[in-house]
């Protein structure tokens, strides 16, 4: 089964990960990318370890080319009727790419060339869809747009315990006025807190970006505008703009904390 997770990482707009069991799509989009990569390779004359003669080859790369258009169109569809509203850079970076790679494996092909071969690509785009067309037809109905969400202000109670390196590092933030800018709603947000622990979380100087809730027409606090933060969790240390959880370890080093050779993990 096909699972669909959706992630709120910035204020107008959703970042789309589609999963296979435990493999993101990303992986497997690269790897169909460097299958077709490798065999265009060994088509070009390039000595690679594996065999394949320049006709069968040729069927492959087409076939292959085929049903990753097929399936980026279908992503396509997906995102703009159940998902309306929403954007995947990765999703259309991917469709302008395998599309292309089609037309280009096409026009090496004649009329009667494709006539003779046509049934493996048509055999392999229908596969493709038949299985995407029943993963996603068992989908449950999609989550709110971010158009109908209403969602007032609430506060999650930190549950881990601060260790002293912990609560040394938090200090260390504070007094060089880094800040960490977060929305109430992000669970990315929390975890970040929770490595932190309820202690160490208190001396930290924390932004948050939605105090008044999050619903059609609320705009981004004006602190985290200018502070440029496009997603959440994002930190401000020494100027410098990082989107995005960070272990311990990261931010003493961003922020040239000396834990007196102590480990942070």
């Amino acid at each position: 089964m096909l699972w669909f997770w959706v992630l709120c990482l910035k204020e107008d707009s959703m970042i789309i990960l589609l999963h296979l069991p435990g493999v993101p799509l990303p992986l497997i989009g690269m790897t169909a990318y460097g299958f077709v990569l490798l065999l265009g390779l060994k088509l070009g004359g390039w000595n690679l370890p594996f065999k394949i003669n320049q006709s069968d080859g040729r069927v492959l790369l087409l076939s292959v080319t085929s049903s990753m258009a097929a399936a980026s169109a279908y992503f396509l569809y997906i995102l703009s009727t159940k998902f309306s509203g929403t954007s995947c850079l990765y999703c259309l970076a991917s469709a302008v790419l395998s599309v292309s790679l089609f037309f280009i494996i096409l026009k090496d092909f004649g009329l009667q060339e494709i006539q003779k071969v046509v049934a493996l690509p048509l055999c392999m785009v229908s596969i493709a869809l038949a299985v995407l067309s029943t993963t996603y037809s068992s989908l449950p109905p999609p989550a709110l747009s971010s158009a109908e969400v209403d969602l007032p202000y609430y506060t999650t109670p930190i549950t881990t315990e601060s260790t002293p390196l912990a609560i040394a590092l938090a200090r260390h933030l504070h007094s060089i006025g880094a800040k960490m800018y977060g929305a109430f709603w992000c669970s990315h947000c929390q975890e970040q807190k929770e490595m932190f622990g309820r202690e160490a979380a208190k001396l930290l100087d924390y932004v948050e970006c939605f105090p008044n809730g999050y619903r059609k027409g609320v705009v981004i606090a004006p602190e985290c505008s200018v502070a440029g933060v496009e997603g959440f969790p994002t930190w401000v240390i020494k100027g410098e703009v990082y989107s995005g959880e960070k272990d311990l370890e990261e931010l003493a080093s961003l922020s040239s904390f000396d834990s007196d050779s102590m480990s942070l993990n």
